[in-house]
């Protein structure tokens, strides 16, 4: 299968402009209410929910191991006029800059799916985290729903509860939810299972991102306010998208 390689403007609108995303957004600043201190956004792209946890006054740092796009946050950050500090860094491994017991906050949003050394990049986390400092993560949920879009987005996995709570040593789970289940799920299983595959064939990857976002056809506004309906079942299993709270002890 033809993997396609997501350009940076590609990446950006996806952070910005898909509703998934400003929800995931939404219920990281949900779960850090109340936190306060020195943030550190791991796998942040070109910055979206660095920029909301620095509008909530979190003094953050933020790293991504792609120096282009680290280039294009680096200049959003500064027209947005976010106090937010970039690095290059690859989070699978230590690095001095980063040192242990430093921060409050960690985020980590739809990045571990991506990594192959996903344990060391959680380990890692857990090192920079202060004593009950929190982690909050978020990845894609079981992988029987593993789809054509995950190819399309570079995933290599999709996660079951049990292998991703087995890296949580040292930390004390505090809240752990899907969302995403009904509707969300059923959106993306038209998507994953009619539309992509079709644009695929086309040779046109690029084509449910044009003016803006992938959901433009449906009308963002309105996906969005059905992620936000999903809520209601927050706590059944079945949802697109695990999130996680933990506290290091």
């Amino acid at each position: 299968m033809r993997v396609y390689n997501l350009s940076n403007e590609t990446i950006q609108r996806w952070q910005w402009g898909d509703p998934l995303m400003r929800h995931l957004t939404d219920m990281v600043l949900a779960l850090a209410q109340g936190l306060g201190g020195r943030a550190l956004d791991v796998g942040a792209g070109t910055g979206r929910v660095a920029v909301a946890l620095a509008r909530r006054g979190f003094q953050v740092d933020a790293l991504d191991p792609a120096a282009d796009v680290v280039e294009q946050a680096r200049a959003l950050m500064t027209q947005l006029g976010a106090n937010v500090t970039y690095h290059v860094a690859d989070f699978t491994r230590v690095d001095p800059r980063f040192q242990e017991n430093t921060f409050d906050l960690v985020v980590c949003s739809e990045v571990l799916e991506h990594v192959e050394a996903w344990r060391a990049m959680v380990d890692n986390m857990r090192r920079v985290l202060k004593p009950n400092g929190i982690l909050i993560l978020t990845v894609p949920n079981d992988p029987a729903q593993f789809s054509f879009l995950d190819t399309y987005a570079g995933h290599l996995r999709r996660f079951r509860w049990n292998d991703l709570a087995s890296a949580f040593g040292g930390f004390k789970i505090e809240k752990s939810f899907t969302v995403g289940f009904p509707l969300t799920r059923t959106v993306h299983w038209l998507y994953t299972r009619i539309l992509l595959p079709v644009v695929y064939r086309e040779h046109r990857p690029d084509r449910m991102w044009q003016n803006g976002t992938m959901y433009r056809g449906i009308g963002s506004q309105v996906l969005y306010a059905a992620i936000r309906a999903d809520d209601l079942f927050n706590g059944l299993r079945w949802g697109t998208t695990w999130v996680v709270k933990a506290r290091k002890v």
